[in-house]
Order: structure tokens, then sequence, then C-alpha cells
């Protein structure tokens, strides 16, 4: 057994009692998974100026399992998380007294420019004794908020869901008040947009009493933090009561739970989750979806249930994206059967590490007659791939963004065809920052040719493995903008940019295609979207958008 705060340097484990955290120290040899995880990305802000938020609650089999390991393991088909675009918060969740989440979570999670939550929890008999400590004294909180202040800092997460789910002595009831605060402002110290979210359990009287409802039994909780999330067992009642207490404004911190395993539950959730969700809603409430993974540990086919749990929440939740540059993503969601580099094999041998997973698209966006999949029998880059199958033309969002650039955009776009090739586009929409007048064009649409000509691309594939193509060769209508008509909007017009091919080659069998856009002042780049013009099936293995300054471009 290790000393206490000294972690095995493979794995990440939880902090069973109060004794462990308040030695916990920072261990004296840093731990390059912990120290160097991804900091939290810009995302781009939700559309509506009324975004109801959407917390993930992930609790799986006492926790820490596979994801544990610093580097990964080599179950390749341990449980992933990949439909981050309409999460805002993700909750690591144990029943163990602190639940620090490992960093393969705090990675995934950040690059998707969602926070990440530990946990304190404490239970039942053994609870009540562990908060009547903790909450003793001033000094006793003081050096309990500084420790869990600690352990999120050296471990780079973003807050804390707080669940005391044990009676509290009716005399420290303004101390554990006093604790909330204080572990609102030590963490806002550390980074102002830290989270503190308050657990529907113990009330102010000091009993255990679940009310599933923002009450004036547990409002004094809900005052000194970020929000509560409500027990499962609501009521629309508990709802519209829960709405009106919160008062303007306030309607998003209340955090609706919802249980997918569907215990004593409205609706009994499962694939039936989405109307508990479409009812938090219709009450402009936000919510907490607990235990995602009842996906993964009751359904034969994961991806299947998966693919259908989330397309029916999809329509509920606040989709967002990139917020800056660069973007750059091969789609690989953290596993495979084996490793690609530039589309050739490296290691044959399976693998699963979430630290690996690349920025996802939009999985739940699909649109009929489509189809998007990972593809792990071949890779660009990492484990997989998109796959994209289309029955019928048309165009399919991967991405919703919020991405002003200067200078030129360059985008690099590497892909394959599993079906024969189509006339294929990537297309850039851009809407409007600036106040302009109310006949402005408010989204216009740039679109870069990737096959037009059939001949260029035979070319390619007969020219040999990285053998570059004179991009002069390419038609000016290789890169075009497309007017507002193919907006579902109908309200973009024609834009000023100019964009063009500047590089095409042939890479393991990937074509790779790199195109240049100019400036467009007060426009952004707010949606991604994959064209083909007749039926086909593609994979795309890696796309990257960054910003450089053209030289001699005024």
């Amino acid at each position: 057994m290790p000393p206490v705060g000294e972690c095995p340097p493979e794995e990440i484990q939880p902090l069973k009692t109060l004794e462990e955290l308040l030695e916990w120290r920072a261990p004296k040899e840093d731990v390059d998974e912990v120290v160097y995880v991804a900091s939290l990305s810009p995302r781009s802000p939700p559309r509506s100026p009324t975004h109801l938020k959407t917390l993930l609650c992930h609790d799986m089999m006492g926790g820490y399992l596979d994801d544990r390991f610093y580097q990964g393991c080599d179950n390749k088909d341990a449980y992933r998380f990949y439909h981050w675009s309409g999460v805002d918060t993700f909750v690591y969740f144990s029943h163990n007294l602190v639940t620090i989440p490992p960093p393969c979570w705090i990675n995934a999670a950040h690059r998707h420019g969602v926070k990440v939550l530990g946990t304190l929890i404490t239970e039942w008999d053994s609870g009540e004794a562990i908060c009547r400590k903790m909450l003793a004294d001033k000094e006793s909180i003081s050096t309990t908020v500084s420790q869990l202040v600690r352990v999120a800092k050296y471990h780079r997460f973003d807050g804390w869901l707080v669940n005391i789910e044990n009676k509290i002595d009716p005399e420290q009831i303004e101390g554990l008040i006093n604790f909330l605060q204080m572990l609102m402002q030590g963490m806002k110290e550390v980074w102002p947009g830290c989270e503190v979210i308050w657990y529907d359990s113990v009330t102010k009287e000091g009993k255990l009493e679940w009310q599933n409802e923002l009450n004036q039994l547990n409002r004094p909780f809900f005052d000194a933090c970020d929000g509560i999330f409500l027990n499962y067992t609501w009521t629309p009642d508990h709802l519209e009561r829960s709405c009106v207490e919160a008062g303007e404004g306030l309607n998003d911190r209340v955090y609706v739970g919802i249980d997918v395993f569907g215990r004593n539950f409205y609706e009994g959730g499962k694939f039936n989750t989405c109307k508990a969700l479409e009812m938090a809603r219709s009450h402009k409430l936000s919510v907490a979806v607990f235990a995602p993974g009842w996906t993964y540990e009751t359904q034969d086919n994961f991806v299947a249930a998966e693919k259908q749990l989330w397309s029916s929440l999809s329509p509920q939740l606040t989709h967002t994206g990139p917020g800056t540059l660069p973007v750059h993503t091969s789609f690989c969601q953290g596993y495979g059967q084996c490793c690609y580099v530039r589309g050739k094999i490296e290691s044959n041998d399976p693998w699963h590490n979430l630290s690996k997973q690349q920025l996802q698209p939009l999985w739940s966006q699909e649109r009929e007659g489509t189809e998007l999949s990972l593809v792990t029998s071949d890779a660009f880059s990492g484990g997989g791939c998109l796959g994209i199958s289309m029955k019928t033309a048309g165009d399919v969002r991967l991405f919703v963004c919020g991405i002003r650039w200067r200078w030129a955009l360059i985008v690099g776009l590497w892909y394959k065809w599993k079906e024969p090739a189509v006339p294929f586009s990537l297309l850039l929409h851009l809407r409007v920052v600036s106040d302009t007048s109310k006949n402005s064009p408010q989204e216009r649409i740039i679109e870069l040719k990737c096959e037009g000509r059939s001949e260029v691309q035979d070319e390619a594939e007969k020219s040999g493995e990285e053998e570059s193509i004179d991009t002069g060769k390419l038609n000016q209508d290789n890169s075009t903008e497309r007017e507002g008509e193919d907006s579902k909007n109908n309200t973009s017009g024609s834009c000023e940019a100019d964009a063009s091919p500047v590089f095409t080659s042939v890479e393991n069998g990937w074509m790779h295609k790199t195109f240049s856009v100019k400036e467009v002042k007060e426009w952004e780049l707010c949606q991604i979207n994959v064209r083909l013009e007749a039926p086909s099936s593609i994979l795309i293995g890696q796309l990257d958008l960054s910003n450089i300054c053209t030289k001699g471009y005024q």
C-alpha cells in the first residue's frame, strides 16, 4: 500500500476516508498524465439566449474500472462516451468519499469544452460521523475545503458535486452552508468558471428527506452554490413548484434528475428517458442525466442502443462545438482494434484510452437517409475514422461552432471513398456577428469543392502515394460560394470571401485536399457540413482548420 496521498503511478484511485483527504498531498513526482491534462477548450456560445443546461452524471459499477489507468488499457470494448456536443458539465460519480475524475475523462470532456466535476459524498451512519468531524468548527471546515480545492487544482478538474445523504446535526447546518460557500469561493479563486452543485438530499432542518423539487427546505443550499441536482422521483407538479421557487433568471440552475435506469422514475427511463427530458424542458429547467451507461451495462448492442437513446434526447439538447482555432480531429473515439499513423497500421494491438479521443461530430444530428458511423477497420490516424453513407443526395452536419479568423483560414481534409466517388463538398456556414440592417443576409455559405472533376481524382490515384498534383489544373469552380437558397433558413446571401484550393495529394490511399479561405470581417464560422451530390459512402480520416497570416495578403 503506497503512502497516503501517493497513488500508484499507473492508475488513479478515490479518497475513501476523511483522514485520507486531510492527509492528501500532491505527489512529489508529478504524474505526466495528470499534470498535462487538456485545458478546457473554448466552446461556441449557445444560439439561444435562454440556454438550459445539461449535466451528465457518470455512475457505473462503482467507478474506476478500465478508465482508472493513466495510459489506457487493452480492453478495446471498455465504456466510452462520445455525444459531447449536447453536454455542458460531466460528473464522475462513485460512492467513495472523494471521487477524483480519471484524467482520461477530463481530457475527453475538456477537448469538447465540457467542464468536469468530482464528487464529495457522505452516506448513512458513517457519513453522519464524517460530517460531524468535517463541520465541527470553522477550522475543520476551512481545512476540508482547502484540501478539496488542492485536489481539484492538482488534477485539473472544474468543481464538485456535493452529495450529503445522511442526517446533519441541526446546530451544524449553518456550518454546512458555510462549507458550500467557502468551497465555491476557494474553487473560483483557482478558476472563476468552476461549478459547485448541491444534490437534493438533506434539508435545512438536518433531516435526510429528498424533496424532488427546489423549495424552502433546500433553498439555503441552492443559494450557496451554482445549482441544485434534484432527486429523481419527481412529478410534473414538483417541477412546476421548482420553477416558481427558483424565480426569474435562476431556473437554469435547477437540474432535474433524470435516471436512465428508470428506478421509480417518470415514464420508466430507459428508451423513454426522452419523455422526462421533454417534461423538464417544458418547465424551462436544466437537467442532470444520471447513469447514461445503461446502454452499455444492459444492452446487447451498445452502439445501437447509444444511438437510439441520444437520438431521442438530441432535440431537447443545446448543441455547441469548437469556439476557437485550431480545430483538429481524426474522429477517433479513444479506442481501436489497431492504431494507425498517417493511414498505415503502426500497432496491431487493441487499445482503449479516452485521453486519445478526438473531437466528435454531431452523431445524433443525422438527416433521414444518412448514417454516421465510426469505422475501425480503417483510419488515417488513431483507432478509427468517420463513415458517412447517404441513400440520397444531401448535406450532413459535422459540427456547430463559433469561430472567427484573421487573414487566411486553412482547411485540410483527408478522405477515402467506400463506394464510387460522387461530387463532394465541405460547406462552411457563416453568420454575421456585427450589427447590420434588417435587410442584410444573416447566413452565408462557402463551398469547398473536394470532388468536382473525376479525371483530377483519377490522375491523383494513378500518380502514386505522396505525389502532389498541380492545383492550377483545378477549375475555379472547385471552390465556390453558394447562395442562401440551399440553406434551410433561406437567410443567406452571396459572400465576398475568396476561397481557393492550394494543395492536393494522396497519402497511403487517403486523398488530401487543402483550401485557403480569406477572412470575412464581422462574420464567423458557425457550422461545418459535408455535402454528397449523389448516393455514396465516404470515410473522413482527418479534418484540420487553422489560422495563418498569409504573406503579402492585406
